[in-house]
């Protein structure tokens, strides 16, 4: 794998890959990177898959997990995404699991769920005569 196809793919994940991660938000947790799942049980959604696949191109040393080091690389293209390693690195021990970046695509989805509720809620009142 190329250097610059590692890099474009770290960008992808940590920029676009909450979004694709809300997938993950929505199937069970699984096990590490390392081990095989038991049974395929279903076939993951195109989003899913996407996100897994890209969690596992980034997790360089194949330990299951992103660690800041292997993420410092699309934190150099957008120092923004420091933030939101910051932000979904909620054990704070310097590493994303799938189960905390599933964790903060479903507080994800769940903001923007409730802004269109509010704003649907406020197109309702302002059409009422």
């Amino acid at each position: 794998m190329t250097w610059m196809f590692r890099l474009r793919a770290a960008a992808a994940l940590l920029t676009g890959a909450l979004a694709g991660a809300a997938a993950l938000a929505q199937s069970a947790p699984s096990a590490p990177a390392t081990t095989p799942p038991a049974t395929a049980a279903r076939t993951p959604s195109r989003g899913e898959a996407q996100a897994l696949q890209l969690f596992n191109m980034l997790d360089a040393d194949g330990d299951g997990r992103i660690s800041r080091a292997e993420a410092q690389v699309a934190i150099r293209i957008k120092p923004s995404l420091a933030e939101l390693f910051e932000r979904t690195d909620t054990n704070h021990d310097g590493y994303l699991t799938q189960d905390e970046i599933r964790a903060e695509a479903a507080r994800q989805r769940a903001e923007r769920q409730a802004r269109r509720q509010r704003e649907a809620t406020a197109a309702g009142t302002m059409s009422r005569p």
